[in-house]
């Protein structure tokens, strides 16, 4: 399973400030989406905060929602995302954040996130905004399940139908190739029980839905 599916391979390379810009917006969110940034970092501090050992970041794009909380962690964490630029945007937040600097316990990998180098597995895997771009989500899941250890916890997250202006968006990036699936909160949670991994639980702010997985 290739991370080909992630859509036209080039938009996020292409517009990867204006990515960045725009999930950082809180009138943006609130108006498509019925969201507030802060709750993408509530959610992913859940995650950093869930453990101690190494932690997974997957489709990290710019860190826009986790560099300092990067920074304030002590983990051995790991960023991956296709996209270079990116990921370039994503060191120069958490450098900043640290002030100045990289910690060198943080790595950034370009690469597919399916495909890990070695066998190395981590405590948690943390993906924000994800499980919208996969037409797969049962297969995404135990693809990275296998990433995790033993006890380890998974925290993913995924736009989902809400209300008829986030539908009506939702559709139009569908059409335009910028998601593979429109899903509702229900059928986004039985494709990750389907998994398999293990216990499942799912919470909604808006059109974001919050999925927990507990190995």
């Amino acid at each position: 399973m290739s991370e080909t599916f992630f859509g036209e391979p080039e938009y996020y390379a292409r517009w990867a400030k204006t990515y960045d810009a725009m999930i950082g917006s809180k009138l943006y969110n609130k108006v498509f989406w019925g969201t507030d940034p802060r709750q993408y970092s509530i959610f992913a501090a859940q995650a950093i905060g869930s453990g101690q050992g190494p932690l997974l970041e997957v489709a990290a794009g710019t860190a826009q929602a986790t560099a300092t909380l990067h920074v304030a962690s002590a983990r051995e964490t790991t960023l991956v995302d296709m996209s270079a630029p990116m990921l370039e945007l994503a060191g120069q937040s958490i450098a900043r954040a640290a002030g100045g600097t990289l910690p060198k316990r943080i790595t950034l990998e370009c690469r597919d996130m399916l495909s890990p180098s070695g066998d190395k597995r981590y405590e948690t895997i943390l993906g924000l905004g994800l499980l919208h771009l996969v037409p797969d989500v049962t297969a995404t899941v135990s693809a990275l399940g296998r990433q995790l250890e033993n006890n380890g916890r998974m925290f993913l997250a995924s736009l989902v139908k809400g209300s008829a202006r986030s539908n009506a968006y939702l559709a139009l990036l569908k059409a335009h190739g910028d998601i593979a699936r429109v899903r509702t909160a229900t059928e986004l949670f039985d494709e990750v029980r389907a998994s398999g991994l293990g216990p499942v639980t799912l919470s909604r702010r808006g059109a974001m839905a919050y999925v927990e997985i507990s190995r």
